[in-house]
C-alpha cells in the first residue's frame, strides 16, 4: 500500500505542475487559451481524485 500512496503523491505533484502551466497559458499566452483551460480543468480533477484517494488510504488505516 505504501507504493500506491507514493504513486498518488507523484500524481498530485504532476497535476500541480500542470495546473501552473495551464494558469500561465491562460493568463499570458493568448494563442493557447483553450488548451490552458483544458489543462486547468484536467489538473483540478486529478488533484481532487489524488487527494481523495490519499485521505481514504490514510483514514482506513491501510498504511
Amino acid at each position: 500500500m505504501l507504493i500506491v500512496l507514493f504513486l498518488l503523491v507523484i500524481i498530485i505533484f504532476m497535476s500541480i505542475i500542470a495546473f501552473l502551466i495551464g494558469l500561465y497559458k491562460v493568463l499570458f499566452d493568448k494563442e493557447d487559451r483553450a488548451f490552458g483551460i483544458k489543462l486547468l480543468t484536467y489538473s483540478v480533477i486529478t488533484m481532487i481524485i489524488g487527494f481523495g484517494s490519499c485521505t481514504a488510504l490514510l483514514e482506513s488505516g491501510a498504511i
